[in-house]
């Protein structure tokens, strides 16, 4: 497979005309940025059980396209001359983003005015990692009181042979949305749906002493790009789970 962390270079074709009708008039400075893309070693979208593909434009994903997947390439049209980031999902029958383009971090172009640029070469999609969230609740106490200053959070695989990653989440960190998850980093992306079926978390305090015995949740390996939500009931004597997945 080739590597994904590459600096695209950009094919430039002057297309005045291919703006027409698509408010070039109201916006002579727009351009266009078309993406082909590639799953794995070349593989089949029916192949790789993808569907569709969407892509997202800016540091936020703020300019949104989403194509069948057997098109082979995403479309932006009406864009203001600039630099962006450009990152693909690959999408499942059940919108599950399995793949992406993130193995080499957002890839970057310069889009030009009243010119379509072309991402070339093919922007690539590998496998997606699990995604790692976990939330935890207190009684009467509190990260301070409790003095857990972190958690620590270790994921295997599903025999337990290999330690996949290892990552920590401050207690102090902020929820998100209505069931309040915190998203475990995972930087250098090694959390493997297809392997990982284990997961520990230790609550330290502030010196990085363990408070309490660990938790262990065990699972089946939940495919790849899929949510793992996990969920912990402390108090000043430390953390419990049910020992599976929400």
């Amino acid at each position: 497979m080739r590597s994904l962390k590459y600096v695209a270079s950009v094919a430039l074709t002057l297309s005045a005309s291919s703006l027409a009708g698509c408010g070039a008039e109201d916006s002579p400075e727009a351009g266009v940025l078309v993406v082909p893309f590639e799953l794995g070693n070349q593989r089949t979208c029916e192949e790789l059980g993808i569907v569709a593909v969407r892509g997202e434009l800016g540091d936020d994903g703020d300019l949104v396209e989403e194509v069948e997947c057997e098109a082979g390439e995403l479309r932006f049209t009406h864009l203001n001359p600039g630099r962006y980031n450009v990152t693909l999902y690959g999408l499942n029958e059940d919108d599950v983003p399995v793949m992406d383009s993130l193995v080499g971090g957002p890839q970057t172009i310069q889009v030009v005015g009243d010119t379509t640029v072309v991402f070339d070469p093919p922007l690539g999609l590998t496998s997606a990692p699990a995604r790692l969230q976990l939330r935890w609740t207190f009684g009467f106490s509190t990260c301070e009181s409790a003095s857990i200053e972190a958690f620590a959070i270790a994921a295997w695989r599903a025999d337990g042979s290999a330690l996949l990653m290892e990552s920590e989440v401050a207690c102090g960190m902020a929820g998100e949305g209505r069931e309040q998850y915190r998203t475990v980093p995972d930087l250098d992306r090694e959390l493997s749906g297809s392997e990982v079926g284990e997961v520990e978390v230790q609550p330290h305090d502030r010196q990085g002493f363990a408070i309490g015995d660990p938790t262990t949740f065990k699972f089946a390996t939940p495919g790849p790009g899929a949510e793992i939500k996990l969920s912990l009931e402390c108090d000043e004597g430390g953390c419990a789970g049910t020992g599976t997945p929400d």
